[in-house]
C-alpha cells in the first residue's frame, strides 16, 4: 500500500505559463522576475526566446517598436493569468500593457509555433494519412444514422415526460387483417358484376 507522501507527489500538478515582456530585459530584471515567482514555488524557469524589434509586437496592441522577451515558467502553486500579469508588472515596476501571460495550449499560442509546410493538397491523399486512426463509421452511414435517430427519440421521450405529456398506448387495430373476418373484401361480397348486363 502506498504512503500518503507517495499519493501526494503523484497528485501534484504543474501550472505552465508563458510570460511575455515587451521591452529590453537586463539580467537584474530577469533575476527580479525569477525571485518574484518563487512565491508560487517555481518548478522551472527559462528564457525561451526574444523577438526582434517590431513596429507592432504580437499580443501587445498598445506598444510600438519594442522587442519581446519570452519566458516559460512552470509553477507548483495555482495562479491565474490575470494574477500573474499584475504581479509580474508590479515586481518589474512596469505598466501591465508591457506584460502578457498566456497558457501554452491557447489557440493564439498554437498558431505562432512554427509548422513544417505540407506538400500537396489534403484531398490528394486517398488514405487520409493526416487522420490515421479515424473511424469513419462514427460520423456517417446507416449505423450512425440509426443511432442518431434513436438518441433524438430518447430525448423527445424525456422532454414529453418532463412536460407531463402522455402518449396513448397502441391498442387493437380498428381493421384487423389478421383475423379471419378481415380476410374478405367488402366489395367482393356483393354480387355486382359490371360486365354482366
Amino acid at each position: 500500500m502506498k504512503t500518503f507522501k507517495e499519493y501526494l507527489t503523484e497528485s501534484q500538478k504543474r501550472y505552465d505559463f508563458k510570460i511575455k515582456i515587451a521591452g529590453e530585459m537586463t539580467t537584474e530584471q530577469e533575476n527580479v522576475l525569477k525571485n518574484s515567482l518563487e512565491r508560487f514555488v517555481t518548478n522551472s524557469f527559462k528564457k525561451s526566446g526574444k523577438t526582434p524589434i517590431q513596429e507592432l509586437p504580437l499580443d501587445f496592441p498598445n506598444v510600438k517598436n519594442l522587442e519581446v522577451n519570452i519566458y516559460e515558467v512552470s509553477l507548483d502553486y495555482p495562479a491565474t493569468q490575470h494574477e500573474l500579469t499584475e504581479y509580474v508588472a508590479q515586481a518589474l515596476k512596469m505598466h501591465t500593457s508591457h506584460v502578457v501571460v498566456k497558457r501554452p495550449g491557447e489557440p493564439s499560442e498554437e498558431y505562432q509555433t512554427p509548422v513544417t509546410p505540407r506538400k500537396g493538397a489534403l484531398l490528394d491523399d486517398p488514405n487520409y494519412s493526416e487522420a490515421p486512426n479515424a473511424k469513419f463509421e462514427d460520423f456517417y452511414g446507416d449505423k450512425y444514422n440509426s443511432g442518431f435517430v434513436k438518441e433524438l427519440n430518447d430525448i423527445l421521450k424525456l422532454q414529453r415526460r418532463e412536460r407531463g405529456e402522455e402518449r396513448p398506448t397502441e391498442g387493437a387495430a380498428k381493421f384487423n387483417t389478421d383475423s379471419p373476418e378481415g380476410k374478405q373484401s367488402p366489395i367482393k361480397a356483393t354480387d355486382y358484376d359490371p360486365l354482366r348486363k
